[in-house]
């Protein structure tokens, strides 16, 4: 349940575009947003999912990491608005190890249930 929430909290990149961009709401932000909001939500179900031995709130987890990781595959190759590219930000490390280590203990789990 943890491992879920902290990724989702680490890939919460709402400061970048408060700090450090010049445009805050330059074209697309605001949809970039609403990504990063939703993954925070879907993080947080996905962990009360997890907390009621549910399948899917594992499921979740792994689409949350797995789409979490994509995204930060597109935000350091072609970019996203707003967002700097910067491949050995610590956050994002942090965040990369943690979402391999949930898929991991997401996979193992889905395993011993079968």
């Amino acid at each position: 349940m943890t491992l879920i929430v902290l990724v989702g909290l680490l890939n919460f990149h709402i400061p970048h575009f408060l700090i450090e961009t010049a445009k805050p709401f330059a074209a697309g932000s605001g949809l970039l947003e609403t990504v990063f909001l939703l993954n925070v939500v879907g993080a947080l179900a996905a962990a009360a999912g997890i907390s009621m031995n549910a399948r899917w709130g594992w499921l979740l987890g792994i689409g949350i990491a797995t789409l979490s990781f994509v995204r930060y595959v597109a935000q350091e190759t072609v970019g996203l608005p707003g967002l700097p590219q910067m491949w050995l930000e610590p956050s994002r490390i942090m965040a990369l190890t943690l979402e391999a280590v949930f898929m991991v203990v997401a996979l193992r789990h889905l395993a011993a249930v079968r």
